[in-house]
């Protein structure tokens, strides 16, 4: 199964969602539970297991729902229970992706909210493509890596600065961010 073009592009879809959906769904108990390590919290009041949890599987679930949605038109994961392992190993891995750059970014003094120019770009594309390289590294290479996917794969790289920049200056005027980066 080769996704083609615009297949790559959309089945990318669990990883670009999730994270504003954590944003959205988020708040209440801190995953590192105001604990923290050498005098700096592991992670900060910004990852929360309700943002983790709600984000990942509203992330999910849609993905779900558009993947079906579209399947008379294109094929963007294979068939049968496989293609939930991918779509959650997307959404998850994105924002384990995050927790590790927010982990990072606490271990080099960075406070929360401060600008950290292409780690807060690219943690999550990072976090997804990792996870789910584990969990389906023949997906992975079938959609991103052979025929016309590595150009997807490109597009990506390039174009997701740009949505990231625009998803956050919304979130940041709709009141769900503290900054606009």
């Amino acid at each position: 199964m080769n996704a083609g073009l615009i297949g790559a592009i959309l089945a990318f879809l669990p990883a670009l969602i999730a994270n504003p959906l954590a944003v959205v769904t988020g708040g209440g108990t801190p995953i590192d539970g105001g604990r923290k390590i050498g005098g700096r919290r592991i992670l900060g009041d910004g990852k929360t297991w309700r943002g983790l949890i709600g984000g990942g599987l509203t992330g999910a679930v849609i993905s779900i729902l558009f993947a079906y949605g579209i399947s008379s038109f294109i094929d963007i994961y294979p068939g049968s229970n496989r293609s939930y392992l991918i779509i959650f190993s997307l959404s998850f891995g994105a924002l384990t992706g995050d927790i590790m750059a927010s982990f990072i970014k606490r271990r080099i003094g960075k406070k929360r909210g401060a600008k950290t120019p292409f780690v807060d770009q690219y943690d999550f594309v990072v976090g997804a493509f990792v996870l789910t390289a584990i969990t389906a590294p023949d997906w992975i290479i079938e959609t991103y890596l052979s025929g016309d996917g590595w150009i997807a794969l490109v597009i990506l790289i390039i174009g997701i600065p740009l949505l990231h920049r625009i998803v956050n200056i919304i979130g940041y005027k709709w009141g769900f961010k503290n900054e606009p980066w």
